[in-house]
């Protein structure tokens, strides 16, 4: 049986589920290429899977070697550990969908999810989000201008947007909330006056770490982000519509260290 079990974005959030799937586990594959949690290690994982071999899971074991843990999952029960929820990412679905299509049984063990608690950590209205994005690291002949299409898109429409950070452990690209918010401008600057001053009128709030212990929530504009000092990744930005309810400003000023809406 194949097991896709969340680990949420702390150790402090397994589930009862999770430890009994643990317990029972022949293997167990702790993903380290789609993000990662606080607490979570081999030596962790060694302690709640006893009887199991652990393997620390790349992007080759999860996407090009899937098939050899589907083989697995047809004679041992196989648990493929993810932080935060197990169905955030593309590749454990595509996983999820092989071990079906060979008659391999599939139970998915759900976890507080990253994105979840990002918007959580900062009081905005889950009812307020457009489309969610991902901006990614420049290449030599590629530039992401299509995540500042979506945000400006969602911005016309009274939309927030979630913009995930480009997250590549196996190739080093880890983009902290910094990075990623100074490269949104530069890129909307090259697109136009239309596009950038939508981002100046929008406001900007970084995450860092949302659900670990030193968790940190920052907003404002780009300068307040560029000033802030925040843990280190995973990190998120949120781009939100300035014009915000009194109740999401209020808990932004709580939370975040929001002044107020020049809207």
């Amino acid at each position: 049986m194949l097991y896709l079990v969340g680990f949420g974005p702390s150790a402090r959030f397994l589930s009862i589920a999770a430890l009994q799937a643990l317990a029972c586990a022949d293997k167990v594959y702790v993903d380290t290429y789609t993000s990662f949690a606080e607490g979570l290690d081999l030596k962790l994982v060694k302690l709640l899977a006893p009887r199991a071999e652990v393997v620390k899971a790349s992007r080759k074991h999860l996407e090009d070697l899937s098939h050899k843990i589907v083989d697995e999952a047809k004679h041992a029960n196989i648990v493929v550990l993810v932080a935060g929820d197990p169905l955030t990412a593309t590749t454990h679905n595509a996983l999820r969908l092989e071990a079906l299509k060979q008659g391999v049984k599939v139970e998915v063990i759900p976890a507080v999810s990253g994105l979840q608690l990002v918007i959580a950590v900062t009081g905005l209205s889950w009812y307020r989000f457009g489309r969610p994005i991902t901006l990614v690291f420049p290449e030599e002949h590629y530039k992401p201008y299509s995540t500042v299409e979506v945000v400006v898109d969602n911005l016309e429409r009274g939309l927030h947007t979630l913009v995930l950070l480009d997250f590549r452990v196996d190739q080093g690209k880890i983009m902290d909330v910094k990075t990623g918010a100074k490269l949104l401008f530069e890129l909307a600057e090259e697109m136009g006056e239309s596009f950038s001053k939508r981002l100046r009128e929008a406001v900007m709030v970084g995450v860092a770490r949302a659900g670990f212990s030193d968790q940190k929530c920052v907003a404002g504009r780009l300068e307040d982000i560029l000033a802030s000092e925040f843990p280190p990744p995973p990190h998120t930005l949120i781009v939100a519509h300035p014009r915000l309810h009194p109740v999401e400003e209020d808990l932004l000023k709580h939370l975040c260290g929001f002044k107020k809406s020049n809207y």
